[in-house]
C-alpha cells in the first residue's frame, strides 16, 4: 500500500526528483547541497527505516570519498596553492570542488533510491507509455538489466560449482574460463527471455495503438494538484535564482567567502521549502497513523 508521498499523483512525484537531479547537478552552493543531502537521507530513513540506502550507503561513500581524494591531484585550478605533489600544485579551490562533487553526487544517488520507492514501474509506464511506448518499454528494460542479471548470475554460480565449475577456487586461469562459461550461459539465457519478451509485447499489441490505457489509473486529486503547484513555484525560483546569480558560490579561480544577505537567505529559504515538501507529506502521514 502506498503511503506518504509514494501516494500522490506520479506527476508531482516524477518532477520532484528530475528537478531535484538538476538542481543538485547546476548549484554548488555547499548550504544548499548540504540541505539537499541531509534531506535525502532523511526521507529515505522516513520511507523504509532506511533499509534499501543501507545495502549501498559504503558503495556510495567510497565512490564520494574517491572523488574528494582524486580531484586535487588531477585539477590543478585555483590560486590558492596549499602544497606540491610530484612538482604538481594541490589547490584549496580543488579540494572544495571535489567536495562540492562528492555531495552533489551522494544527494543524486540517495535520491534514486528514494525514487525507485515512490516510482514505480506501473507508474513510470503510466506517465510516459502513450507518448513515447517503444522508448519508455527499453527504459524498463533497462533500469531492471541490473539487479535481474546480478540474481541469474548468482543462480546460475551456485548450479554449476555443482558442476565442478567454480569461480572461487582453482587456478587464475581456471577461474578466468569459469567465469567467462558463466557469463556465456547468463547472456544466452538474457538474449532468449528478451525474445520471448518482445513476441509477447507484441502479441498484446503493445505500441500499436496511438492512444493506450493503463491497468492504473491515477488521478490528479486537490492535495496532488497542491503539491504540484509547491513544487513549480519553489523550482522555478530556484532555477530562476540560480539564472540571476543570487546565491552564487564561486569555486574558481578562487574560492569566494560565504555571505549572507537578503537574496542568499531568500534563496535558502525557497530551498527549504522545495527540499522538505516529501519530508513534509511523510511526517503528515506519519502523524496521522499515530
Amino acid at each position: 500500500m502506498n503511503r506518504g508521498f509514494a501516494s500522490l499523483h506520479p506527476a508531482p512525484c516524477f518532477l520532484y526528483y528530475v528537478s531535484l537531479v538538476l538542481l543538485v547537478m547546476v548549484i554548488y552552493h555547499p548550504l544548499f547541497l548540504l540541505l539537499a543531502l541531509c534531506f535525502q537521507i532523511s526521507l529515505n530513513i522516513m520511507q523504509d527505516g532506511g533499509k534499501r540506502l543501507k545495502e549501498s550507503i559504503k558503495f556510495y561513500i567510497f565512490l564520494g570519498l574517491l572523488i574528494v581524494l582524486i580531484n586535487p591531484f588531477i585539477s590543478h585550478r585555483g590560486q590558492t596553492i596549499l602544497f606540491y605533489f610530484l612538482d604538481n600544485p594541490v589547490t584549496l579551490e580543488a579540494i572544495i570542488y571535489g567536495i562540492a562533487m562528492m555531495m552533489s553526487l551522494l544527494t543524486i544517488l540517495i535520491s534514486f533510491v528514494s525514487y525507485n520507492m515512490v516510482i514505480t514501474p506501473d507508474k513510470f509506464m503510466f506517465l510516459f507509455s502513450s507518448l513515447l511506448p517503444k522508448t519508455v518499454f527499453v527504459c524498463m528494460m533497462a533500469m531492471r538489466f541490473v539487479p535481474v542479471l546480478k540474481r541469474r548470475s548468482q543462480d546460475i554460480a551456485l548450479v554449476q560449482k555443482t558442476r565442478g565449475t567454480d569461480t572461487t577456487t582453482g587456478s587464475f586461469t581456471q577461474r578466468i574460463k569459469n567465469g567467462i562459461q558463466i557469463m556465456i550461459i547468463l547472456i544466452t539465457w538474457s538474449l532468449e527471455e528478451a525474445i520471448i519478451t518482445s513476441r509477447s509485447m507484441r502479441a498484446r499489441g503493445y505500441g500499436i495503438t496511438k492512444y493506450r490505457s493503463s491497468y492504473f489509473d491515477y488521478k490528479m486529486t486537490k492535495s496532488d494538484w497542491a503539491v504540484l503547484a509547491v513544487i513549480i513555484f519553489s523550482c522555478g525560483n530556484l532555477f530562476y535564482f540560480w539564472y540571476q546569480s543570487i546565491g552564487h558560490f564561486q569555486i574558481y579561480p578562487k574560492v569566494s567567502a560565504l555571505t549572507l544577505d537578503i537574496r542568499t537567505g531568500l534563496f535558502l529559504v525557497m530551498s527549504f521549502i522545495y527540499l522538505s515538501i516529501p519530508i513534509v507529506i511523510e511526517g503528515a502521514e506519519k502523524l496521522r497513523w499515530l
